[in-house]
Protein backbone atom coordinates (compact mmCIF):
# COMPACT_ATOMS: atom_id res chain seq x y z
CA UNK A 1 0.00 0.00 0.00
CA UNK A 2 1.39 3.42 -0.97
CA UNK A 3 1.75 6.30 1.49
CA UNK A 4 -1.12 8.08 -0.28
CA UNK A 5 -3.38 5.03 0.03
CA UNK A 6 -2.46 4.68 3.71
CA UNK A 7 -3.31 8.34 4.27
CA UNK A 8 -6.68 8.00 2.55
CA UNK A 9 -7.43 4.90 4.63
CA UNK A 10 -6.63 6.79 7.85
CA UNK A 11 -8.78 9.75 6.77
CA UNK A 12 -11.69 7.43 6.05
CA UNK A 13 -11.19 5.77 9.44
CA UNK A 14 -11.34 9.04 11.42
CA UNK A 15 -14.28 10.40 9.41
CA UNK A 16 -16.14 7.13 10.06
CA UNK A 17 -15.38 7.40 13.79
CA UNK A 18 -16.67 10.98 13.91
CA UNK A 19 -19.86 10.10 12.03
CA UNK A 20 -20.48 6.99 14.15
CA UNK A 21 -20.33 9.15 17.29
CA UNK A 22 -22.61 11.85 15.86
CA UNK A 23 -19.80 14.39 15.46
CA UNK A 24 -20.48 16.69 12.53
CA UNK A 25 -17.54 16.87 10.18
CA UNK A 26 -16.48 17.46 6.60
CA UNK A 27 -13.23 17.10 4.74
CA UNK A 28 -11.90 20.31 3.18
CA UNK A 29 -10.32 20.03 -0.26
CA UNK A 30 -7.74 22.77 0.31
CA UNK A 31 -7.15 25.52 2.83
CA UNK A 32 -5.12 28.41 1.48
CA UNK A 33 -3.55 31.49 3.08
CA UNK A 34 -3.97 34.45 0.73
CA UNK A 35 -3.21 38.07 1.63
CA UNK A 36 -3.11 37.11 5.32
CA UNK A 37 -6.54 35.44 5.25
CA UNK A 38 -7.32 31.73 5.38
CA UNK A 39 -9.72 30.42 2.73
CA UNK A 40 -11.56 27.11 2.67
CA UNK A 41 -11.60 25.91 -0.96
CA UNK A 42 -14.18 23.43 -2.18
CA UNK A 43 -12.88 22.03 -5.48
CA UNK A 44 -14.93 20.10 -8.01
CA UNK A 45 -14.03 18.47 -11.33
CA UNK A 46 -17.40 18.13 -13.00
CA UNK A 47 -19.46 18.55 -16.11
CA UNK A 48 -21.52 21.66 -16.62
CA UNK A 49 -25.21 21.56 -15.64
CA UNK A 50 -27.11 22.53 -18.80
CA UNK A 51 -30.21 24.71 -19.11
CA UNK A 52 -33.08 24.95 -18.43
CA UNK A 53 -33.21 27.21 -16.56
CA UNK A 54 -29.53 28.14 -17.02
CA UNK A 55 -26.08 26.61 -17.44
CA UNK A 56 -24.21 26.28 -14.17
CA UNK A 57 -22.19 24.39 -11.60
CA UNK A 58 -23.05 23.37 -8.08
CA UNK A 59 -22.71 21.29 -4.95
CA UNK A 60 -24.76 18.86 -2.88
CA UNK A 61 -26.95 20.78 -0.43
CA UNK A 62 -25.32 19.17 2.62
CA UNK A 63 -21.89 20.45 1.53
CA UNK A 64 -23.21 23.98 1.14
CA UNK A 65 -24.80 23.94 4.59
CA UNK A 66 -21.68 22.50 6.25
CA UNK A 67 -19.34 25.02 4.64
CA UNK A 68 -21.56 28.05 5.32
CA UNK A 69 -21.95 26.93 8.93
CA UNK A 70 -18.15 26.66 9.16
CA UNK A 71 -17.84 30.18 7.72
CA UNK A 72 -20.37 31.55 10.19
CA UNK A 73 -18.53 30.06 13.17
CA UNK A 74 -14.95 30.81 12.06
CA UNK A 75 -15.20 33.81 9.70
CA UNK A 76 -13.19 31.77 7.18
CA UNK A 77 -14.85 32.14 3.79
CA UNK A 78 -15.45 29.25 1.43
CA UNK A 79 -14.65 29.53 -2.26
CA UNK A 80 -16.10 27.10 -4.79
CA UNK A 81 -13.64 26.24 -7.58
CA UNK A 82 -14.84 24.12 -10.50
CA UNK A 83 -12.45 22.65 -13.04
CA UNK A 84 -14.81 21.90 -15.88
CA UNK A 85 -14.45 18.45 -17.47
CA UNK A 86 -15.49 19.35 -21.01
CA UNK A 87 -13.49 22.58 -21.39
CA UNK A 88 -10.23 24.22 -20.40
CA UNK A 89 -12.09 26.53 -18.01
CA UNK A 90 -12.07 27.05 -14.27
CA UNK A 91 -15.03 28.76 -12.59
CA UNK A 92 -14.80 30.19 -9.06
CA UNK A 93 -16.74 32.33 -6.62
CA UNK A 94 -17.30 32.79 -2.88
CA UNK A 95 -20.03 30.45 -1.68
CA UNK A 96 -21.79 33.22 0.29
CA UNK A 97 -21.92 35.35 -2.89
CA UNK A 98 -23.31 32.45 -4.94
CA UNK A 99 -26.07 31.97 -2.37
CA UNK A 100 -27.29 35.53 -3.11
CA UNK A 101 -27.39 34.98 -6.88
CA UNK A 102 -29.58 32.95 -9.24
CA UNK A 103 -29.75 29.30 -8.20
CA UNK A 104 -31.76 26.14 -8.70
CA UNK A 105 -32.15 23.12 -6.41
CA UNK A 106 -32.48 19.71 -8.02
CA UNK A 107 -34.68 16.95 -6.64
CA UNK A 108 -33.94 13.33 -5.92
CA UNK A 109 -31.96 11.21 -3.51
CA UNK A 110 -28.91 13.48 -3.73
CA UNK A 111 -30.22 17.02 -4.25
CA UNK A 112 -27.78 19.61 -5.55
CA UNK A 113 -27.84 23.38 -5.74
CA UNK A 114 -26.86 24.73 -9.13
CA UNK A 115 -25.53 28.27 -9.50
CA UNK A 116 -25.79 30.22 -12.75
CA UNK A 117 -22.50 30.36 -14.68
CA UNK A 118 -22.96 34.13 -14.90
CA UNK A 119 -22.39 34.31 -11.11
CA UNK A 120 -18.86 32.87 -11.40
CA UNK A 121 -15.51 34.29 -12.33
CA UNK A 122 -13.82 32.23 -15.03
CA UNK A 123 -10.38 31.67 -16.47
CA UNK A 124 -8.50 29.31 -18.71
CA UNK A 125 -6.93 26.49 -16.66
CA UNK A 126 -3.44 27.72 -17.60
CA UNK A 127 -4.25 31.22 -16.24
CA UNK A 128 -5.94 30.25 -12.97
CA UNK A 129 -4.04 31.40 -9.87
Amino acid sequence: MSIQEEGIKAEQWILGRFIKRGIKCFQPDAISLENGEYILNEVKHQERFLAPPFDGHGLPLWQIKARLNFQEKTNIRCRLIVKEKESNLVFWQWLDILEKKELKDTNGIKPRRIYNLKSFNKAEIKDFI
